[in-house]
């Protein structure tokens, strides 16, 4: 027997497809961005990852709750680079 096409079934899949095709390209655009960021020790302060990558203090929050290591020297958090393109991946 052949198979019948199902315009729901087809409807969802679309819609899984689009999600992942959005995710995809966030992920893209942040790791651009990250490598676009040059620094000497490797580290980006958390106030400039707020800014630069236009984050709000929620999501941060949220990384370093789900496993987003962190380094506090002198009253200021830091994140490595390779940290950030790790965890986002």
């Amino acid at each position: 027997m052949g198979e019948r096409y199902d315009p729901m079934a087809a409807y969802l899949a679309n819609g899984v497809l689009e999600e992942f095709r959005k995710m995809t390209n966030e992920w893209l655009k942040f790791q651009k961005e990250l490598f676009k960021y040059e620094s000497k020790t490797g580290e980006i302060r958390q106030a400039d990852l707020l800014k630069e990558f236009h984050m709000s203090s929620d999501t941060l929050k949220k990384w370093r709750k789900n496993g987003l290591p962190s380094i506090n020297r002198g009253g200021s958090v830091f994140y490595l680079l390779e940290d950030l393109h790790d965890f986002y991946y």
